[in-house]
């Protein structure tokens, strides 16, 4: 079994499995001769029964062939092919992203970003079927078509210098890039063979034709791309074929877009779109009908119910679902024939987009949770740009050959500055006028906390030898000092104060504590076992008694964090502690009332932060990225936009003066 860490052919050093099936798996990988990343396909013969292993193998080939020979944006690069035993490796381009299908899970998309994924698939069939011999997709559905963040696709583009190919005419460079992967079940085209030698597809995107009832063409491709346009724009799975008609299941979707899509759908082949062209022509007919006519009356935000549904007035608004890089675990799948149930396997995709992460989505206490709107723009085109937040947001980084430092960056758009350099330091925090920090460093087989100037951290460890001590947090005055403690593997994590005047060390009761935060009006809030067993939030006054604040019987909450003027505290929350995918985050008053969800999204989201002035929460989330990367929201959760997109994984924020 290929474990993290496994070279491949003495060059591909696997990081992480991304996904799998009933015979192979999908890895994350670094090509150590030309250091980049790669997506693997494994395809494991061992498997498979006698009677699948033919066809499959011949079909892996295949695949690895075909992709071999085509070159386009909007489809994955293959870069190498070998087998080793009974295992055959397709080696790919590795592209970020999520899936339409992973979209979805918040209901309809929207129109606009509907018709520019529509136009950039026909760009993409268009070349598929100008080859010769043509090419045929035969399996477009939403699992199918990663959707890549702008970000990446400036990238991709910097990259191809000497191959042009267009998208979309006028395509701003905030608009995403749509591609095409596992070509597992693409044929060429003959037009002297009456019928497909194999019948395989998925129901409800696959036409007649596929199921034996002749020859797929170009003008089957057109129908699973119908169908799926039909359930971006409804929502639905298209279970019946010909799908219904839009105008009965989603009648606020326009009747010219609604015909497109039922003229696409046709069962007979000669009453569909005969050519990639003339749909693509219809759909920009649709779309100039649906463009502002007024300058600057075109904006991005996110609809008001779900970060991926329908807007309410779609004329008027070009919705773009925020847009990052990662894959949610696939969903349940509608009924297939044995054949397509046991060619199923043939589907791993060899993407980072499809590993299979949990998604979000989080149990709330009843009444207490109120998701708040979830308006948002489009990425930032560069890393750490926040404009007009203040402050210096340092944080943990991980190196992908193992080890991780403490940086900080300002919101300006600048290049991170490196703080510690010793492959052992992380969880900062800043001492309240931004002098000093604190760091967690991990040696001997356990963890310290030191202190020093915020230039180097590293001076002083403050927690005694022979303990283990992490999360530190600074008094509002600078004077003492948090963390949580303990004395040896089998003891609890408790919470410690330190007065760094004296050196007194004062231990409490607490269990289990996790991560803990002082306010600015001396209060001080951490993370441990409640009565229920589960993690709460506590709170402990001057007075020095602590206080459930959450009292969750039912949930897990984590990472408490204080708003500048110490009124309001976010913090995590998820069902179970086996279900940290679902970590969504809360805002609740200084004296346990006001609860209110300030994220929505599919996640996880984990560990906020406020900005010095209060009017942004900085959060880690792996939304659309199997990396977690920075985002930042307002206050009260509007507008959350992804703030870092590189592939080194951040962790542990604190956001200082």
């Amino acid at each position: 079994m290929i474990k993290p860490g496994d070279a491949i052919q003495n060059r591909y050093q696997v990081v992480r499995l991304l996904g799998s099936g009933g015979f192979g798996a999908v890895y994350l990988a670094q090509d150590r001769r030309l250091n980049r990343a790669v997506a693997i396909k494994e395809m494991d013969a061992a498997r498979l029964g006698p009677d699948e292993r033919a066809v499959s193998e011949q079909l892996f080939e295949r695949e690895a062939q075909m992709l071999a020979s085509l070159d386009h944006p909007g489809l994955t690069r293959v870069w190498d092919y070998f087998q080793e035993d009974d295992r055959a490796f397709l080696v790919m381009e590795y592209v970020p992203g999520q899936t339409l299908r992973d979209l979805l899970r918040g209901g309809p998309l929207d129109e606009g970003f509907v018709i520019e994924c529509a136009l950039q698939l026909c760009t993409v069939l268009a070349y598929l079927h100008s080859r010769r011999p043509p090419v045929i997709f035969r399996d477009i559905k939403p699992a199918n078509v990663m959707v890549v963040p702008e970000e990446d696709e400036e990238t991709r583009r910097q990259g191809d210098k000497g191959t042009s190919h267009s998208l979309s005419p006028g395509l701003p460079v905030s608009q995403p890039r749509f591609v095409l992967i596992d070509f597992g079940i693409a044929r060429l085209f003959k037009p002297e063979q009456p019928g497909d030698t194999l019948i395989i597809g998925t129901p409800g995107y696959a036409p007649p034709e596929q199921y034996g009832h002749g020859q797929t063409d170009q003008r089957s491709d057109i129908y699973s791309l119908g169908a799926t346009l039909f359930q971006l724009l409804s929502g639905q799975v298209p279970a019946t074929v010909p799908p219904p008609p839009l105008a009965s299941v989603s009648p606020a979707v326009s009747p010219d877009l609604a015909q497109l899509v039922a003229r696409a759908t046709s069962v007979d082949p000669a009453a569909r779109y005969q050519s990639v062209a003339e749909l693509r022509r219809d759909l920009l007919a649709v779309a100039r009908a649906r463009a502002p006519q007024a300058p600057g009356e075109s904006r991005v935000v996110r609809p008001a119910t779900s970060p991926y549904q329908q807007a309410p007035n779609p004329k008027a608004t070009t919705v773009l679902p925020a847009l990052t890089s990662t894959p949610r675990r696939p969903g349940r799948s509608s009924p297939a024939a044995p054949i397509v149930l046991a060619l199923a396997l043939l589907a791993i995709v060899a993407l980072g987009g499809l590993a299979l992460n949990a998604f979000g989505g989080t149990r709330g206490q009843s009444g207490r949770a109120t998701p708040a709107p979830q308006p948002t723009v489009a990425p930032a085109s560069r890393e750490w740009l926040l404009p007009g937040a203040p402050g210096t947001i340092a944080f943990g980084q991980r190196y992908p050959q193992g080890g991780f430092d403490v940086w900080a960056a300002t919101l300006d758009g600048q290049p991170p500055r490196q703080i510690t350099a010793d492959r052992q330091s992380y969880s900062p925090a800043w001492s309240a006028d931004g002098s000093r920090m604190a760091i967690t460093r991990d040696e001997g087989g356990g963890s310290n906390v030191y202190i020093g100037a915020a230039s180097s951290p590293g001076a002083e460890q403050v927690n005694p030898p022979g303990t283990s001590a992490r999360y530190p947090s600074w008094s509002p005055d600078d004077g003492r000092l948090a963390f949580a403690i303990k004395q040896d593997a089998g003891s609890p994590w408790r919470l410690a104060l330190l007065d760094l005047a004296t050196r007194a060390l004062t231990v409490g009761d607490a269990r289990d504590v996790a991560w803990l935060e002082w306010s600015s009006r001396g209060a001080l809030a951490y993370s441990a076992a409640g009565a229920g067993g589960q993690q709460d939030i506590f709170v402990m006054d001057a007075d020095g008694q602590p206080r459930n604040l959450t009292d969750s019987a039912d949930l897990v909450e984590d990472f408490p964090g204080w708003s500048p003027d110490g009124r309001r505290l976010a913090f995590v929350s998820y069902p179970a502690p086996d279900q940290l995918a679902e970590r969504q985050i809360y805002a609740i008053d200084a004296d346990g009332g006001g609860r209110t969800q300030l994220t929505s999204g599919p996640g996880p989201h984990t560990n906020p932060v406020w900005s010095p002035d209060g009017k942004w929460i900085a959060y880690l989330s792996q939304e659309g990225s199997p990396d977690w990367q920075v985002w930042a929201m307002r206050a009260d959760g509007r507008e959350p936009r992804q703030i870092t997109f590189g592939a080194q994984r951040k962790f542990y924020l604190a956001w200082g003066p």
